[in-house]
């Protein structure tokens, strides 16, 4: 993106072509990252984190293809969740860690202890307060390994624990960024150059009850 000039550059990944576009007003909605933690054996092949639909077609033809009995999703916010559920549903033999003493940190303890006895009541393994530093590889299998030398066998591995904003666009286009890594944005969702805006997961907001700027990767600012 060239503010200055008001053009952005575009490269077509399909064909190879190269060229610009011009506009009067643009905005940018780059989304968020699922966070990938540099801990041993992350880029292994069962492990999925989740983004778009292609990630979920991924993970659907994996389970199909190779006939999993047992998964490990590691985080329980939203997403994390959601896909204990899914699996579930197919079938599959289900453990969520998370690294809290509780799912949902958004809500109240008393309220996420009715959600961890409906996981229990499902049964789904849950582990709180229990911290992944490793993944060992076997033929067959994948050892999700914790703190204190504690391990967990598994199929395959769903990461969700949680985003950041995808702002590099923004960042190289010379915009302002706040505190917390997104595209700083006011109350119209305009970013420091006023012909440009950002919205969804890739801007941060004001709080008006915290009195400060901050991401909400939901559909709020979406």
């Amino acid at each position: 993106i060239a503010p200055a000039n008001k053009t952005i550059s575009v490269h077509n990944l399909q064909t190879g072509e190269k060229y610009e576009e011009t506009y009067d007003k643009l905005v940018i909605s780059t989304g968020a990252e699922p966070i990938k933690p540099p801990i041993p054996g992350i880029e292994d092949e069962r492990i999925f984190s989740l983004r778009n639909v292609p990630d979920t077609d991924s993970i659907k033809e994996y389970i199909t293809k190779n006939r999993v009995k047992k998964a490990v999703v590691i985080g329980g916010g939203f997403i994390g969740l959601e896909m204990v559920e899914n699996l579930h549903d197919v079938g599959i033999e289900v453990c969520l860690i998370e690294r809290s003493n509780q799912v949902m940190t958004p809500i109240d303890f008393s309220m996420a202890a009715m959600v961890h006895q409906h996981l229990k009541n499902k049964n789904i393994g849950l582990l709180l307060e229990e911290n992944v530093i490793g993944f060992e590889a076997e033929e067959h299998q994948l050892k999700v390994q914790l703190e204190g030398n504690k391990e967990i066998p598994t199929d395959m591995v769903i990461l969700s624990i949680g985003v950041r904003p995808d702002a590099k666009l923004a960042k190289e286009a010379g915009l302002e960024l706040g505190n917390r890594g997104g595209i700083k944005v006011n109350e119209y969702m305009q970013t420091s150059d006023e012909d440009i805006y950002a919205l969804g997961d890739a801007a941060e907001v004001f709080n008006p009850v915290i009195d400060k700027y901050t991401l909400i990767p939901l559909a709020g600012p979406a």
